[in-house]
């Protein structure tokens, strides 16, 4: 068993990795040989998780709950590496694109099988891009992947090509999520709600064995199982028989439950309670979202919203610092950009979104906001009172708020469920949103804010940020992509069409007697190599 053992384990993706998802082909390699096989004294493993996960299948979900599950039981076509961000084998042992980023062609694996033993072919492959693009909705993160999506043409058993009505630089990277993760053809065939309250049939190292919701799901090792991709540290099966995911709501019943060996891995330390984690009897695991960070997302048809004075106050007027230091993780970093620092294709905008609440005051002076006696501004009798609607982060937006309410700005927040978090943004119907989105590809901006995006949050009419962001999406060139990414972070923070607030961190902790927890590249957990001493 190895004996590698590090307190804190943080990764982070380097800046301009957006190259290495433009590789053309590359070849099936083994993970590398270990000296000395790697087992587990322990044959299950108790990971207490925060919440219900509400849906077991990653292609239809985006609850970080859920995709940490469903990433052991489905496996992809390919697999990212989170510290260079090369596009590595997996289920596919080849692959290439076309010059224009239109045509995408893999060659399977001839070993694959689900776990109804049924094998992978081309033609599971295309009936599960066919069904994503067929629950539309249903399937929201998928959809942006596909977008452009034409068909698959099947080539043979074991080759096909993904065909685009124009160029996706954004593909090949969404091909190693565990959104686009193959599933079989017979869940494919499934309704959405019979897949996630039942769970997909993958390929994976484990398979499920039950959900209770709101209490516990229990996965098995899959017998058999030896496709993992390169970046795996052993081949074969999974190192231990069992892993039960217990829901614990509390965190200081999660957090207990760790000290006191209950649990081997607890997901979401809080970060207050971090310090207390970092002694020889314990793992940290961190790791910045990669996407948009947190931060409060405009909708300018909105009076107030549309006014560019009031957002660019609002961009000057918060201190991220602060609220790194009040609400982060001690692993984290303050907000500098429109995408996180972990993310490829990151460029500091930290010199034009310094806080600055004397410039800030004076947009608003020079605006006509004047102040009021209850410390909130007006113009011609309006208050200067704006709402953000969220489900999560509430620390933030308090923070945010008090920040915001020395330079006059009344802000409201409005915390509801998730449910309606997403209603609202079908309806529009709100000022500003309070959330991030986690996604290893710069292309994030574009689902975010191009008005052309089915999952827009960001409501607003900029002709040429459009262009931009519609530009980036079909460049094939590193360098011509990394120049409009660039364009348009520094076009979103000079409009203040986001207000960041803060880089999320993925903190999680174990017993020091576990090992094999790691981050794949969207910051989401890989348990394949998991073990732990008895």
């Amino acid at each position: 068993m190895s004996t590698k053992r590090t307190r804190l384990m943080r990764w982070a993706s380097p800046i301009g990795a957006v190259a290495a998802i433009s590789i053309l082909a590359a070849c099936s390699s083994t993970p590398a040989e270990t000296e000395v096989p790697l087992e587990s004294g322990k044959d299950t493993i108790v990971f207490a998780i925060k919440e219900d996960p509400t849906c077991l299948d990653p292609q239809l979900t985006s609850l970080t709950t859920s995709l940490n599950i469903g990433r052991q039981v489905v496996d992809s076509l390919v697999d990212q590496d989170p510290e260079t961000g090369e596009i590595v084998p997996w289920l596919a042992e080849s692959f290439e694109t076309n010059d224009d980023l239109s045509s995408f062609t893999f060659t399977l694996r001839d070993d694959v099988t689900f776990s109804d033993e049924t094998p992978l072919t081309s033609e599971v492959v295309q009936a599960n891009l066919d069904s994503l693009i067929a629950l539309g909705r249903t399937a929201p993160l998928a959809s942006q992947y596909l977008a452009g999506y034409v068909d698959t043409t099947i080539v043979d058993d074991l080759t096909f090509t993904v065909n685009f009505s124009a160029p996706n630089a954004a593909f090949l990277q969404g091909a190693s999520t565990m959104t686009l993760g193959i599933v079989s053809a017979a869940t494919a065939a499934e309704a959405a709600d019979v897949r996630c309250t039942v769970g997909p049939i993958g390929s994976g190292s484990f398979v499920y064995e039950s959900y209770t919701p709101n209490d516990s799901v229990v996965i098995v090792k899959r017998d058999g199982y030896d496709w993992p991709s390169e970046l795996r540290e052993h081949t074969g099966e999974a190192l231990v028989d069992t892993i039960e995911f217990p829901v614990i709501v509390e965190n200081g019943v999660r957090t207990g439950g760790l000290e006191s060996g209950e649990f081997d891995i607890i997901q979401d330390l809080p970060y207050i309670d971090e310090a207390r984690f970092t002694t020889d009897d314990f793992n940290l695991y961190a790791k910045a979202n990669t996407g948009v960070p947190n931060g409060l997302i405009p909708n300018t048809t909105r009076p107030i919203v549309s006014d560019e004075a009031v957002r660019k106050a609002m961009l000057l007027g918060t201190d991220r610092e602060e609220i790194n230091l009040l609400t982060g993780s001690a692993s984290g970093n303050p907000a500098t950009s429109t995408l996180t620092s972990s993310t490829s294709g990151f460029t500091s905008q930290a010199d034009a979104m310094a806080y600055d609440p004397d410039a800030a005051e004076e947009l608003l002076d020079d605006a006509g906001w004047e102040m009021g006696a209850d410390g909130i501004r007006e113009k011609d009798g309006v208050p200067l009172t704006v709402t953000v609607t969220a489900f999560y982060a509430q620390d933030v937006l308090e923070a945010t708020q008090i920040q915001l309410k020395k330079i006059g700005v009344d802000l409201q927040i409005k915390i509801v469920t998730s449910g309606d978090f997403f209603s609202a943004i079908a309806t529009g119907d709100y000022d500003f949103l309070g959330a991030g989105l986690t996604r290893s590809d710069p292309d994030a901006l574009r689902v975010l804010f191009s008005q052309a995006s089915s999952s827009k949050w960001a409501i607003l009419d900029d002709a040429e940020l459009e262009s931009i962001l519609i530009e980036q999406a079909g460049t094939a060139d590193t360098d011509a992509r990394q120049a409009l990414i660039d364009q348009a972070q520094e076009l979103i923070i000079d409009k203040a069409y986001i207000i960041p607030l803060l880089e999320t961190t993925q903190l999680h902790a174990s017993s020091s007697s576990v090992d094999g927890v790691t981050f794949d590249s969207a910051s989401r957990i890989q348990l394949y190599d998991v073990r732990a001493a008895e």
